[in-house]
């Protein structure tokens, strides 16, 4: 028995060893491997809708080994499916959501979401079951497993999948079963090779299936990534072990990426190995992707990180392996699938993305030897590795054209002429509708339109061009029909971007078919939309050097521009989003073209003929942005020639650095730093260089290096400019300055801050970024100030969008102006009575114009006599305007594409005499022109495509077309015409206007996320259509000489959308199909269907909003409408809008009940008549209104219709009346503690008389009423009664400016609104009363600083209250410099500006019988506000009785104007509200709520300037306007009684005057309007003259010296003496005394007045803005900004700059006050001693030999005191000069000699510096 069982055993051991030893199936030579293959794409918004685009491929794949390596491969049994449909099985509903969370997703994470959230069930164990399955395995297609998730997908398709006919399939299929050859290397595929006329696209489809067999089954043989150290791997590979992980740098279809490997044995069948290999895309050596665009952009990194895709990919391959463990490179691939997703996501993480599902598979159907050998590929052509190559938009047009060029000559006639058709079908549509009405057909005709003409034949394109496109002249016999075709044709031809495009327009050109104009356009259009490539900038070059560009100064100027842009795309490196270029073949081929443009343009700027081509060669290297001109541009910006070039050619020179300074930093830097650290240079220039040195992207260093030199700058222009760039970039939301952003806030840090105010140049950005859609804009602002003007010199601004991670900076325009700002100063600034506008400024050049031609002999006045003298002892240079100079420029992307620069000639002209050239537009104004304008283009143009693992690509593209036209005809007449040169005297009477016109825009947004497989097209699109009108048409008639006014409006007569936009997501399929038409010619014709995505899954139902108004009340009725799916209704992480579904907004108009056929406005303001009354009542009625400044106004509207006629009047009157306060009334209110008394509380440092006085004038309140009457007719059908409306409002505040140290004011303001039936206030009523005082606790500290002043050391009451650690109060400070007899020290002004704030304000509100929607609103409000302060809010409810209809608020600040407590008190609660920040308020909005949609919605607006108070110091106007201006809104020098001045730009500094009249203050501008002049006759005492040469008057005012009797009050004793024209007048006190032009006639106009407050005397001339105060000892200067850079005397030259402070009187600079002073002193024998002279500054001349033994004469660089000739020196000073050495002989040396002696040289400051010596500064001279 026992040997029975021993031989059984031995059997069985027998049995195992044989099959053991059966071979395993491998890849071996001499077999065909059929395996089964199918291809499945699907696309969609998953978390939106279960619709979804597709198409799924299925093949037989043949492989055929020849040998171990040598492989051929065939395709088989191809078909082609579209999908389109709805996914409705239960495993397919499982695709639901795709991310959870925005938390950051580790790769395997991310693959492992990508299939477990596939649109099939992924089952944990559903890959063993599927494999395990062997009869299942056998053919997938024909299952009917239920284990096999096929049997859901094929019967979920059956719905929706269609097969692609036979007789389009033949081209795919041609080309598909074409065989190919590859090798086959231990599972690496390489060297693959096809046929010659094999395309590409069928190339990288297979490739898409032999990266399913693309294994590394040896990672040794790789580069392995697994590596602690350059040598070792972490794990030793083990080719023995069970399971293997490793990651290695793997080459596929989609690129060179990591791969992580995971290979385990198969625990059920033997010999079986699977493999799973995922992809991590974000580790790339190299990936495939193609991208153009006609926008440049790029990537921003933030803080150093690489930028995240927006369309992010993950694959995962699982394959079975059959492997042969004798020979472990020996295997076969039994099955494989790979799936992957491509997720596009444009907004957050939290959603919104666009998701294509992509599937492959590849089964094992049989293994055989092979009977049928392949035929080999013949012609072969080696295609490479696996790696996707992309056809270009050429090389798909290339094929076509060969077929074309392949055709017969009738063929191509045939296509030409098909062509033709449908090209002129297309421009004959749009044109109809830019007559009749845009569409969304337009748009997309538009768009046709261009692909149409790009992908015509060079032939075809220029014959279709130059016949469809007739000459100018032409051009105006033809009807709209075939204008508008002709201009849509040339929008589109300028967009097609080929070459052959920009060859068709200089044919164009040299025909002389399009105007200058169309010229211009078409040039710009094609060089921001071309590809660049050689020969297309060298055609550009043809055009710029054409006769038609050299006789047209327009088209010049175009082809410059354009050609820089060009040249800039073709040698610059590319970057993200921009376009695919063709590129020079080498470097060396790149570095001759560089050399070539740059040459030619350096050689258009030294040809340049006129200042215009010298700055467009400029701008036209800064478009270029090309290395080889930066040395010439440093030439005029540093080298010779910057002394003699302008500065406008200097500043454009730095600007056209900005595109190189990238490229370059290390040279930009060397050649601009300096220039913007040089304090001599041009404030423009230095901000040009600070701006150009920025763009750099410079390190930290740098920006440290920039910030401490704003320590030591003396520039306030540049100083402000740098600071407010680096607090700009550090306060930066936009992703492109992360690192800039957290460098400057380092760099700040060492920047001296500067907050100058509006005047001063600056840079600023409005931005909004929103972090959740990863979208946001920036607006910079940039200014640079003139010095001559408050209105700066340049100003630009620029938007930068950021969206779908990429910045653009989008569109950028400035204007940079020299010489104007005289006119906008007069049309803008104080003088508002006499210049009202551009009428009355031309009417009064014309004026002044009429008196110069003329005989006009006057006698001269004293004033005028005494003028000449003065200018004769003192020669003050005049500050003339610079020559009238500028340009306006626009940039695109960052090409400047148009500059139109201002004439100069006829700029001087209309400055100087008012006149302007364009008699003949008036003329043609007045019989009516007609403007039609219509533009076509292209807002956005981009695409970028990456490949599938199916070796299918998938494209990102976004385009767009823009549609707009205007027809205007308008008539305009002036009466007198205002430009005619025979209106002389004659003021405008009179104005007609008439416009009828439709202005119409339409703007088509289309996003596509799609898969082209050459046949059919599939995928997800938004389709977004904006469309707005606005028609005008009425009349307009001013009659400014009667003041009436009326205004006429047509209403519509049918409905029109005012503004419409629309969106609409939906998933298509586009299907390519071949026919033949009757002539025998192929024709494609595109099979579109469509599934729109209705967000069902987000939101059952839409959120929809109407809402409309007027519909009674107008007779037009304005409707509201909106549709949406808002994604915060179920999910939070639902897609955002747009991509959850449909939107509509609408904004229409339409006729309503009773509709008007027009609507006329009258305006008129009412006087009232003086006919019947005498001539004195008249001129006291005339005093009476002056005095209230009664302006009464009446507006009438009138609907007409013939039987419901509605009818409104609107009745305004304003009028201001002076009360003195009742002072007792206000004082019950206050605590007794706090009032001030009547007799005790003497306002410290005046007289009691005094006090006395001003108590009685500044006592004095300013009423100001504003009452308004509303009365319409009732509403038809509606209403059976009038409406009428009430409103007053009453303003009291004080009527002089407090500057008193002891005062409690107050301001208030009355509301009373009455309305319903009548106004008597028995229907509806709400009165507000708001009334605006000191604090408590304001009026406490000021009590305690009063008590300290007055007893110092007292120690009677020691309680807490009334004791400070801080002795010294600003109060007590100005107190002493009051005693001292200084009234507006520094100190004393901080007091009187503290305690003339009115800290609390208390609001009380009644109302009765208001409206439901009035309560409804209110409470709203109230809720808005508790939500908003939850967290400071305190609200009692609870037994709370207050009064009803009644409801108070007080709001307190705090000292420092930072924070604000509130109390409230209603009918039903007590609420308050602490510490709401006031210094930096935010206003929160929540557009949801007023849109009535649940979409987020919600904006903090910051606002730039803090909340203030009212105070009786300034009004709030002037409060804010000091805010923005750094107190210099009303600019002021100060003459103090201790002979200190201090300036207009606040430099202060000592200097005493002496018996000689000084120049404290003079207009230095040619019109010479006023001058101050100031003497102190004895030097013993503080008494000063101060004399005013102001209208043609002399007014003279000091001190009386006359002996009074011993009885004379002390009061008396001070009178000040006023003199005008050696006339005495006497001031009554606080009497506004008037002079007029005509003192006989007071009709006549004023010149300005005078007033005495005590002892100052004020002369003010508000016409000219100017005022004069003085109280004998002192003297004020106040004027307006107007004056800015045109002063001279002591008081400076308010220029704004602190270094340029002391400028004498012929602009040479100063560096001794003492100096500058004495410059301004007006020699006199009446000021200084018999036999005595005072010296003059002149510049020091010394004649020396120099080293070379020449004569040279030096001449010092700055004047000092020098005797006049006959004079010898009595008392000197010894100073330090710098000294310019000249040769003897030059003529400049002679002319400098002569000129020396009459007046200081201020040219010599600027010049080097030769030597030093010590001169005598000669201060006394008596005669020799």
């Amino acid at each position: 028995m026992n040997r029975v069982l021993l031989l059984l055993l031995g059997l069985c051991l027998a049995q195992a060893n044989i099959r053991q030893d059966r071979p395993v199936p491998v890849y071996d030579q001499g077999k065909d491997y059929v395996y089964r293959y199918e291809g499945d794409i699907k696309s969609g918004i998953p978390q939106t809708s279960d619709r979804f685009s597709g198409m799924k491929i299925q093949a037989d794949v043949r492989l055929q080994f020849h040998t171990d390596q040598d492989v051929l491969m065939r395709l088989e049994k191809i078909s082609l499916k579209t999908l389109l449909g709805e996914l409705d099985s239960p495993e397919e509903k499982k695709m639901q959501m795709m991310k959870t969370s925005s938390e950051e997703v580790v790769p395997d994470q991310m693959y492992k979401d990508a299939f477990m959230q596939d649109h099939l069930d992924m089952a944990k164990d559903w890959w063993m079951k599927w494999w395990q399955n062997k009869e299942s395995s056998e053919e997938i297609q024909d299952t009917d497993s239920e284990e096999t998730p096929w049997k859901s997908d094929k019967n979920s398709e059956k719905s929706f999948s269609q097969e692609v006919p036979e007789q389009d399939m033949r081209e795919f299929r041609k080309h598909l079963e074409k065989v190919i050859r590859f090798r086959y290397e231990e599972g690496d595929v390489k060297d693959i090779e096809a046929r010659k006329d094999e395309p590409q696209w069928s190339v990288n489809f297979k490739r898409g299936i032999l990266h399913l067999i693309k294994l590394t089954m040896d990672p040794r043989k790789s580069e392995l990534l697994d590596r602690d150290d350059d040598v070792t791997p972490n794990t030793s590979y083990n080719k023995f072990a069970n399971e293997r992980i490793y990651r290695v740098m793997e080459d596929d279809v989609t690129g060179r990426c990591e791969t992580l490997y995971n290979i385990r044995d198969n625990q059920v069948q033997k010999n079986i190995r699977e493999i799973i290999k995922t992809k991590d895309y974000r580790n790339c050596e190299e990936r495939s992707e193609h991208a153009q665009a006609i926008q440049s952009g790029f990537m921003p990194d933030e803080q150093g990180d690489k930028p995240k895709e927006l369309l992010e990919s993950s694959v995962q391959t699982r394959a079975y392996v059959i492997m042969d463990k004798n020979s472990h490179d020996k295997f076969m691939v039994k099955s494989v699938e790979s799936r992957g997703q491509h997720v596009f996501q444009p907004y957050s993480d939290k959603g919104g993305e666009v998701i294509t599902f992509a599937k492959q598979s590849l089964k094992l159907l049989e293994s055989a030897d092979w009977t049928e050998q392949l035929s080999e590929p013949e012609p072969s052509e080696r295609k490479g590795g696996l790696m996707f190559v992309f056809d270009t938009r050429e090389q798909n047009r290339d094929l076509t054209w060969n077929r074309y060029m392949r055709m017969s000559d009738a063929q191509k006639h045939d296509v030409t002429q098909m062509r033709t058709e449908k090209i002129q079908a297309l421009c004959q549509d749009i044109a109809v509708d830019l007559n009749d009405g845009i569409s969304g057909e337009s748009t997309r005709k538009f768009m046709e339109l261009v692909e149409e003409l790009r992908n015509l034949h060079q032939d075809q394109l220029e014959t279709i061009i130059m016949e469809e496109i007739t000459s100018p002249e032409e051009h105006t016999q033809q009807d709209w029909r075939h204008k508008n075709a002709r201009k849509v044709l040339l929008d589109a031809v300028s967009l097609v971007g080929k070459k052959e495009a920009l060859k068709v327009i200089q044919q164009l050109m040299e025909d002389d078919k399009v105007t200058d104009d169309e010229c211009a356009q078409m040039l710009t259009g094609i060089s921001l939309s071309i590809q660049p490539c050689p020969e297309s900038v060298k055609n550009m070059l043809e055009i710029v050097k054409s006769p038609r560009s050299q006789s047209s100064r327009q088209v010049r100027q175009a082809a410059w521009l354009s050609l820089g842009t060009m040249v800039h795309g073709l040698l610059s490196e590319r970057r993200e989003g921009q376009l695919e270029k063709h590129l020079p073949e080498n470097k060396e081929t790149a570095m001759e073209l560089r050399r070539l443009y740059s040459q030619e343009l350096m050689t258009c700027m030294e040809d340049a003929q006129s200042d215009e081509e010298k700055l467009m060669c400029l701008k036209a290297m800064g478009n270029a942005g090309l290395e080889d001109t930066v040395d010439r541009l440093q030439e005029l910006i540093t080298g010779k020639e910057s002394d003699t070039t302008p500065l406008e050619f200097r500043v454009e020179a730095i600007r056209a650095l900005w595109r190189v300074a990238e490229k370059l930093p290390h040279k930009i830097l060397n050649i601009l730093f300096p220039v913007f650290n040089n304090p001599e240079r041009d404030p423009e220039e230095r901000t040009a260089a600070f701006d150009v040195v920025m763009a750099s992207n410079p390190p930290l260093s740098v920006l440290e290096m920039i910030a401490q030199s704003t320590q030591r700058e003396t520039s306030n222009q540049v100083g402000q400019y740098v600071y407010t760039c680096l607090k700009k970039l550090s306060e930066s939301e936009l992703p492109k300055d992360m690192r800039m952003k957290t460098d400057c806030k380092i760099a700040l840090r060492l920047a001296k801050p500067f907050n100058k105010g509006i005047q001063y140049s600056q840079s600023r950005r409005f931005q909004a970024m929103d972090r959740d859609m990863q979208m946001g804009a920036a607006l910079d602002i940039n200014t640079v100030a003139d010095k001559s003007s408050v209105w700066p010199r340049f100003a630009s601004a620029k938007l930068g969008l950021h969206a779908m991670g990429y910045h653009m900076d989008v569109f950028e325009t400035g204007v940079r102006v020299e010489g104007l700002q005289a006119m906008i100063d007069s049309l803008l600034g104080k003088d508002m009575d006499e210049k009202k506008g551009i009428f009355d400024y031309l009417k009064k050049k014309s004026q002044q114009r009429h008196h110069a031609d003329g005989s006009w002999n006057s006698r001269k006045s004293l004033h005028d006599i005494e003028m000449e003298k003065i200018q004769q002892k003192l020669p003050v240079e005049t500050r003339r305007h610079s020559e009238p100079r500028g340009h306006m420029y626009m940039k695109w992307f960052g090409n400047e594409i148009r500059f139109d620069q201002l004439n100069k000639d006829d700029m001087q002209q209309l400055i100087d005499q008012g006149r302007w050239p364009i008699t003949d537009k008036e003329e043609e104004l007045r019989h009516g022109m007609d403007t039609h304008v219509t533009k076509a283009t292209k807002l956005v143009e981009a695409s970028r495509q990456i490949p599938t693992q199916l070796g299918l690509p998938i494209t990102l593209e976004m385009n767009s077309a823009l549609l707009m036209t205007s027809d205007v005809n308008t008539k305009l007449k002036v009466t007198p015409g205002i430009f005619r040169e025979d209106r002389h005297n004659q003021k405008v009477k009179g104005v007609d206007c008439e416009v009828k016109g439709q202005q119409e825009i339409a703007l088509q947004l289309v996003g596509k996320m799609s898969v082209d497989c050459h046949v059919i097209q599939s995928g997800v699109a938004l389709n977004a259509m904006m469309n707005t009108q606005f028609p005008l048409s009425g009349k307009m008639s001013l009659d400014l000489e009667n003041k009436k006014h009326k205004m006429t409006i047509e209403t519509p007569e049918k409905e029109r959308e005012l503004f419409v936009w629309r969106s609409e997501p939906f998933v298509f399929t586009e299907e390519t199909r071949s026919r033949l038409n009757a002539d025998g010619v192929e024709r494609e014709d595109k099979v579109f269907k469509k599934l729109s995505i209705q967000g069902k899954k987000t939101q059952k139902w839409p959120n929809m909003f109407h809402t409309s108004y007027g519909r009674e009340e107008l007779g037009i009725e304005f409707a509201l409408d909106t549709r949406m799916v808002s994604r915060m209704n179920n999910e939070q992480t639902s897609p955002f809008h747009p991509l959850t579904g449909p939107t509509e907004l609408r904004l229409s108009c339409k006729p309503g009940l009773h509709v008007p056929w027009e609507i006329d406005l009258e305006l008129q303001q009412t006087e009232d008549t003086v006919r019947h009354l005498s001539p004195m009542e008249r001129l006291v009625f005339t005093e009476e209104k002056e005095r209230r400044n009664e302006k009464p106004m009446e507006i009438y509207v009138l609907a007409k219709h013939s039987q419901h006629p509605r009818t409104m009047k609107i009745k305004l009157n304003t009028y201001e009346e002076v009360t003195q306060e009742d002072i007792d009334s206000e004082d019950a209110r206050i605590p007794g503690r706090f009032r001030h008394g009547k007799a005790k509380d003497m306002e410290p440092g005046v007289s009691m008389e005094t006090d006395d006085k001003m108590k009685q004038w500044l006592n004095q309140i300013l009423r100001r009423t504003i009452a308004i009457q509303l009365e319409r007719s009732p509403v038809p059908n509606k209403e059976s009664q009038d409406f009428k409306m009430c409103v007053t409002t009453e303003l009291e505040y004080p009527a002089v400016p407090e500057w008193r140290l002891l005062q409690d004011r107050r301001v208030k303001t009355n509301i009373d609104v009455k309305w319903g039936r009548d106004c008597s206030g028995n229907d509806k009523r709400i009165k507000i009363t708001a009334k605006w005082q000191k604090s408590d606790e304001q009026r406490h500290q000021e009590k305690m600083e009063e008590l300290q002043e007055q007893h110092p050391s007292s120690q009677e009451d020691t309680s807490e209250e009334f004791i400070r650690k801080d002795k010294t109060t600003i109060y007590s400070a100005c107190v002493q410099d009051r005693l001292q007899g200084l009234m507006e020290t520094p100190a004393c002004r901080k007091a009187v500006e503290q305690r003339s704030l009115l800290q609390q304000m208390d609001i009380d509100v009644e109302y009765h019988n208001i409206p439901t929607w009035m309560k409804e609103m209110s409470s709203a409000l109230k809720q808005y506000v508790y939500h908003i302060f939850f967290d400071r809010l305190t609200v009692e409810d609870i037994d709370v009785h207050n009064d009803d209809n009644k409801m108070r608020m007080r709001c307190t600040i705090d000292r420092d104007q930072k924070e604000m407590n509130v109390t409230m008190v209603t009918p039903e609660e007590n609420i308050k509200i602490n510490r709401i920040s006031i210094e930096k308020p935010k206003i929160r909005l929540d557009f949801s709520k007023i849109l009535k949609t649940r979409l987020p919605m919600k904006t903090d607006w910051s606002v730039a300037f803090p909340m203030r108070f009212p105070s009786t110091k300034m009004t709030m106007r002037e409060q804010y306007m000091d805010m923005m201006m750094n107190d210099k809104f009303i600019p002021h020098c100060k003459y103090q009684p201790n002979d200190r001045i201090r300036t207009f730009d606040g430099v202060e500094f000592p200097y005493q005057v002496g018996p000689c009249d000084h120049i404290l203050a003079k207009d230095a501008s040619p019109e010479h309007r006023f001058m101050v002049l100031i003497n102190k006759p004895d030097m013993e005492n503080n008494k000063k003259i101060v004399k005013v040469f102001l209208e043609g008057k002399k007014i003279e005012m000091s001190m009386n010296n006359k002996q009074q009797s011993q009885q004379s009050s002390d009061e008396e004793d001070n009178q000040m003496q006023i003199t005008i024209d050696g006339r005495q007048v006497s001031l009554p006190h606080l009497i506004v005394h008037k002079i007029y032009k005509d003192e006989e006639d007071a009709g006549s106009p004023m010149m300005f007045t005078m007033q005495r407050i005590g002892k100052k005397v004020k002369v003010e001339c508000d016409r000219l803005g100017v005022t004069v105060e003085t109280d004998g000892h002192s003297a004020d200067v106040k004027i307006s900004n107007a004056y800015r850079g045109k002063m001279a005397g002591l008081c400076g030259n308010f220029d704004g700059e602190h270094h340029s402070e002391y400028e004498g009187p012929s602009r040479e600079v100063y560096s001794s006050p003492f100096d500058f002073g004495l410059s301004y002193r007006i020699p006199s024998q009446e000021c200084h001693e018999q036999g005595k002279s005072l010296s003059v500054m002149r510049n020091v001349r010394i004649t020396q030999l120099n080293e070379f033994n020449k004569k040279e004469t030096c001449f010092s660089k700055m004047p000092v005191a020098q005797c006049p000739e006959g004079f010898m020196v009595s008392r000197s000073e010894t100073r330090h000069l710098e000294f310019h050495c000249l040769p003897s002989e030059l003529d400049i040396t002679k002319k400098y000699t002569e000129l020396h002696k009459t007046k200081p040289l201020d040219m010599m400051a600027t010049k080097r510096t030769d030597r030093i010596e010590e001169v005598e500064a000669e201060l006394e001279c008596e005669m020799e």
